[in-house]
């Protein structure tokens, strides 16, 4: 197994597969496993798997013989709460962990295979996204194990995936993978563009990480193409970015790039070697394998070029080393080719030879099988190219399509619309001309009923008249003739008795017959009106209370009549059915506006079972004849009658 990386760039295709995967936080080794997981376990016991999994990526480079057990206990504790979301994504860890800090390819593809089994029986959008990302680290692998074709493959299916999920957060990863895939085949053209489409995206989503990240590349690609002047801010980028979150990466990446920098565009092998050094320690540090011996390689073609002969020699020994290790064909040819030089400079041109030649056959395995790449890569973006230009001509005709559609669409819902606005316009002149004719229909009955009111009120008016000047009259001369009758006979004691008895039944009739002349039409009302007519009748029954309240402005006629028959029918509905021992009146007069109340104390009545009598439904007709409102409230405590009139300042003094 072979990669081919060019020496000034970073292996970004295992970095952009650790960002994708779901990983945990900073703790010891060992027992702190346990104060992680319990410190997403809730009160029942259940494990928040997705919680512990998304703490960080940190252990992978910081604590590498931890991930295991951690990434074994994630797919425990998922199993057995049962929820294949986590186990997928436990699994999706687990490949990383064999990936990053094992190098072990064999299992890293079982365990992704494992992750995608479950992920394609779910349905959800994140079971989408999982795929998505098996996919990109199933290109991650391939793109490792030189297979660039299928790499390509995987990360254009991650990419379609994403999109349908409208996931602007993985996508970055992929575009940045596949800007390195181009860089790897020397494609820098095409690499700039990948790199600039995954910084501009990384941005628009507030993904510091993945800018950073892609400017990386897009650094590579540039001092590739000699553009080195454009190079620089993007150094200083990564340098600031490094610091501020001391990201032992980006601080040895940048040491890195800067190497290459100083080789490639100032020839300045001494300070460059100052930077490799620097990198080489921070890679050291990390415990990364694959970067250590990309840095030593590195480090010892630039001791070569200040002509730094032993310590050449030695990094690269540690980068044969660790080349044979990881089965990196390329960096072995580099190594081999270093220390051929060195041995030949120090005449020991036996094992020169022998080096270059071993180097000789590695570059021509190397041509070989990079051609093959080749061939194999572009073919496959020559397939898909064609796929996307006729996914592209489909594309278009289906836009058409759907945009004749939405015209047909548009058309019937005008249509439609006028339908719905005609319809509308006709129930709306239907329903005006209902409510003009219920209208007119309770302008007729308000006439009627003003007409029976006024024509009640009349009658009234000619009965007291003919009750208090008729037959009272009559009944007063009777009375005064009577003392006459006694003083012309003589009469025997029981008789006198009687007649004094008859005599006094006199008085009270006529005293009733005055009474309801008075209350058929009062004549304190009409000459001083309702608080005075109100006091008076209310004051001739013992447990009734009056209470007057605001200006004593008069009201028209016909009002004022009103609220005095209201009130007076409702005290006799009190006296009559409520059993009341008292009744309060109160009347309250405003500017315009008018309210009074009845409340007695007595047995009440059930509003929900028991109808209105007549005498509450003459009073409610009177209510509504003058636009008021009344509401009626009984309980076994008693019965409260309110009543509110509005009325308009030029009525007021009617």
């Amino acid at each position: 197994m072979s990669i081919f990386v060019n020496k000034t760039t970073f292996c970004w295709w295992k970095f952009a597969w650790v960002s994708l995967i779901i990983a945990f936080p900073l703790v010891a080794k060992g027992q702190l496993v346990d104060s992680l997981f319990l410190a997403h376990t809730d009160k029942n016991g259940i494990v928040n798997v997705k919680a512990v999994l998304d703490e960080g990526k940190k252990y992978v480079y910081t604590n590498p013989s931890l991930t295991p057990i951690i990434a074994e206990r994630a797919v425990s504790v998922a199993e057995k709460q049962k929820r294949p979301l986590a186990v997928a994504q436990s699994y999706q860890f687990m490949a990383a962990v064999w990936f990053q800090t094992k190098a072990d390819y064999d299992s890293t593809a079982h365990y992704l295979d494992q992750a995608e089994k479950i992920y394609s029986t779910l349905q959800s959008e994140d079971a989408l996204n999982g795929m998505g990302m098996v996919y990109h680290n199933y290109g991650t692998l391939k793109q490792v194990l030189g297979d660039y074709s299928e790499a390509f493959d995987y990360y254009i299916k991650a990419l379609k995936l994403f999109d349908e999920t409208e996931n602007t957060t993985g996508r970055p990863y992929t575009l940045n993978n596949i800007a390195t895939l181009y860089e790897l085949v020397g494609d820098a053209d095409k690499t700039e563009v990948y790199a600039r489409r995954c910084i501009d995206l990384s941005r628009k989503v507030g993904d510091e990480f993945m800018e950073v990240t892609g400017s990386i590349v897009l650094l590579s690609s540039l001092m590739q193409q000699k553009r080195f002047e454009e190079a620089v801010p993007l150094l200083e980028k990564i340098k600031e970015y490094g610091e501020k979150n001391d990201d032992l990466y980006k601080k040895f990446l940048y040491h890195f790039n800067r190497g290459a920098y100083l080789i490639n565009h100032k020839k300045d092998y001494a300070s460059a070697i100052q930077e490799y050094e620097k990198a080489c320690q921070l890679a050291e540090s990390v415990g990364d394998e694959w970067e250590i011996m990309r840095h030593y390689s590195a480090l010892s073609e630039a001791y070569l070029e200040n002509r730094q002969m032993s310590e050449a020699y030695k990094a690269a020994e540690n980068t044969l080393s660790l080349a044979k290790k990881l089965k990196s064909k390329d960096k072995q040819e580099i190594s081999l080719s270093v220390m051929a030089q060195v041995n030949a400079r120090n005449s020991d041109y036996e094992n020169a030879y022998q080096q270059l030649y071993a180097a000789y056959l590695l570059k021509d395995t190397l041509f070989d099988e990079n051609n093959q790449r080749h061939i194999a890569f572009l073919e496959s973006e020559y397939q898909t190219e064609k796929k996307e230009i006729r996914i592209e001509s489909l594309e278009k005709q289906r836009q058409l399509y759907i945009w004749l559609g939405l015209a047909g669409v548009v058309i019937c819902l005008i249509a439609f619309a006028l339908a719905v606005i005609r319809y509308r316009l006709a129930v709306s002149r239907r329903k005006l001309a209902e409510k003009e004719a219920q209208r007119l229909e309770q302008e007729k009955h308000l006439v009627a009923v003003q007409a029976t009111l006024d024509g009640e009120a009349a009658e009234r008016s000619r009965l007291a008249k003919d009750l208090h000047d008729g037959l009272g009259c009559m009944l007063s001369l009777v009375k005064f003739n009577l003392p006459d009758v006694k003083g012309a006979g003589v009469l025997e004691t029981v008789d006198i008795s009687r007649f004094q008895k008859a005599l006094g039944m006199l008085d009270d009739s006529i005293q009733e017959l005055r009474r309801v002349a008075h209350h058929m039409m009062p004549e304190s009302l009409l000459r001083h009106g309702l608080k005075v007519s109100l006091s008076d009748f209310c004051a001739a029954i013992p447990n009734v209370d009056f209470h007057y309240f605001g200006n004593e402005t008069r009201l028209s006629e016909k009002l004022e009549i009103m609220i005095y028959r209201c009130i007076h029918e409702l005290v006799n509905n009190a006296l009559k059915h409520a059993q009341a021992t008292q009744i309060n009146v109160q009347l309250v007069q405003e500017e315009d506006r008018l309210s009074f109340t009845v409340h007695d104390n007595g047995v009440g009545f059930d509003q929900e079972q028991t109808t209105e009598g007549m005498g509450l439904k003459n009073v409610r007709q009177r209510v509504t004849t003058f636009q008021g409102k009344m509401n009626v409230y009984s309980s076994s405590k008693g019965t409260e009658v309110y009543v509110e009139l509005e009325f308009p300042h030029e009525d007021e003094n009617g």
